[in-house]
């Protein structure tokens, strides 16, 4: 059976193998946007019609904790008009997404995504994962939001996290190492809080290793909403790793002001 999923002015529905989540059971609204108008990652392409891994899994841990998330390459969703219906943005994207996506993804107009940066100021929530920062290079008002610029890559590897104390990373090691694909970034901006940094001096690549420690997962009060940047996810076994899992949900319900301080 195919996913259903309903959107109204007054009630968003999710409908997921005949599961349905009765709109006063979930009180956080997720619009999970994987538009690809750069590079297509695996983990969100659709085949057939069928969500990707990503957007499955995200529907499936939303449901476990009374959050529904709706997957969509809408870039049209993304509007002054529809935003007030959700609580958090995610966002697994990639490139311009004013223009038409590789993937078949409808583009979001000029409007809808300064939209989105208005929404979030005035008290929305923002949720970036991996390729976040890789999306609408150039444009001040959305590097202010999330907070970085994807500059490169190494190879993929093990890398090391130092964790810093916070809500949303409260249940990982103080080390957390990962195999995963590992960002270098441009334009950092000053007034995020670093969660998590990644240890370059045990990288492979010179460039890693002179970067030195440096963000990459934050948090940031942007308005009166709140972000969290995550650029972990590039991998499917990141994904089903339950550590970053609960990381997200947390990062969730933090951006929503619902996680304990």
């Amino acid at each position: 059976m195919k996913r259903i999923f309903c959107l109204t002015l007054t009630s968003l529905c999710i409908c997921a193998f005949g599961f349905s989540v009765p709109a006063q059971e979930a009180p956080i609204n997720v619009l999970f946007l994987t538009s690809s108008a750069g590079f297509e990652h695996d983990v969100i392409r659709r085949t057939d019609g069928d969500l990707g891994f990503v957007e499955k899994l995200m529907v499936k841990l939303g449901a476990d904790e009374g959050i529904r998330i709706l997957p969509t390459k809408d870039g049209g969703l993304i509007s002054k008009e529809t935003l007030p219906l959700f609580d958090v943005v995610m966002l697994y994207t990639t490139g311009d997404l004013t223009k038409a996506g590789k993937d078949g993804s409808i583009p979001t107009s000029e409007a809808g995504r300064q939209a989105l940066i208005e929404w979030v100021a005035a008290g929305g929530a923002l949720v970036g994962t991996h390729t976040a920062s890789d999306t609408f290079h150039g444009w001040k008002p959305y590097l202010e939001m999330i907070g970085g610029e994807f500059m490169s890559h190494g190879k993929q590897q093990d890398g090391v996290l130092t964790v810093k104390k916070h809500p949303i990373t409260s249940h990982l090691p103080e080390k957390w190492t990962l195999f995963e694909e590992w960002y270098c970034y441009k334009n950092l901006q000053d007034d995020f809080t670093p969660i998590m940094l990644l240890d370059g001096s045990q990288m492979d690549e010179a460039y890693y290793k002179e970067a030195g420690l440096y963000p990459h997962g934050w948090v940031e009060n942007f308005g009166k909403g709140r972000v969290f940047h995550s650029a972990l996810g590039h991998r499917q076994d990141v994904w089903e790793n339950p550590e970053f899992q609960k990381m997200l949900i947390k990062a969730i319900k933090w951006t929503t002001k619902k996680l304990p301080e």
